[in-house]
């Protein structure tokens, strides 16, 4: 599968980002003049308005590139939501999307604001075990993996994505530990994973994946969403303007079913 080009270090737009959802309703006039109205759901779309500026040469043949291999309107594309949580249940670690292992979790005693959505995850074992979920982001897409960490003994952990590792210290004091990197080439999936030490008790809070390099204000997820596999240009006709020497502006509609 096709997906929308990341562009600079690996984001998918720049602000400003427009998104709205419309709606498909059929109606049927008929021959006594009673008219039927039904919505169609599966006629529902999300209408993406993507406006870049001060693309360079190579983002701005890429993006046209892709318009064209894509026949303009004709062609479905995967595409990430750049504004969403792409995890599902941040704050939830006993959801089935989320695989312990042999990990112990249970609720903590609170979280970097003030509530209480932390975990306290143990690992009892002889040697290093993680958790992990797996989202249907292809490897080839930059991604950041973040989350909020402390341990009341000084300690690391390891975040990971498709095998690529990070060694993160933990203090007893909340911090935020990111991993932006892209994952396997080719892979249509992505593993994100976090390695507890053995012997080691850490509180972990706020797991976020989003399709860019560092992490952004936190967002909590329910059910996994965000990521649609069918996605289309809105027009057949793409407008790229220059605006400076090797400078260019473009903006752009998308259409992703729900």
């Amino acid at each position: 599968m096709n997906w929308f080009p990341q562009i600079g270090g690996g984001s998918l737009a720049q602000f400003p980002i427009v998104r709205g959802r419309k709606w498909r309703t059929i109606s049927n006039q008929l021959e006594g003049g009673r008219r039927v109205v039904a919505s169609d759901s599966a006629g529902g779309a999300l209408q993406w308005r993507l406006s870049y500026q001060d693309l360079s040469d190579i983002e701005a043949a890429k993006l046209s590139s892709f318009f064209q291999a894509c026949r303009g309107r004709y062609g479905k594309f995967g595409f990430a939501d750049p504004t969403a949580n792409l995890i599902g249940w941040s704050e939830d670690l006993t959801r089935p999307d989320w695989q312990l292992g042999s990990l112990t979790a249970v609720r903590g005693s609170g979280d970097p604001f003030g509530g209480a959505g932390s975990w306290q995850v143990s690992n009892s074992s002889a040697g290093e075990l993680r958790y992990t979920q797996t989202l249907g982001l292809p490897g080839d897409y930059m991604a950041c993996f973040s989350l909020w960490v402390r341990a009341s003994i000084p300690g690391s952990i390891v975040l990971d994505r498709d095998g690529i590792r990070s060694v993160c210290g933990v203090s007893s004091h909340w911090s935020r530990a990111h991993l932006g990197v892209a994952g396997a080439a080719g892979a249509a999936y992505s593993t994100f994973g976090v390695s507890v030490p053995s012997g080691g008790v850490v509180e972990v809070f706020g797991m976020q994946v989003e399709p860019q390099p560092f992490p952004s204000q936190y967002k909590v997820s329910g059910a996994a969403t965000g990521i649609y596999p069918e996605t289309y240009f809105a027009s057949d006709e793409i407008a790229i303007t220059a605006t400076g020497s090797g400078l260019w502006a473009t903006d752009i509609v998308l259409l992703s079913r729900t």
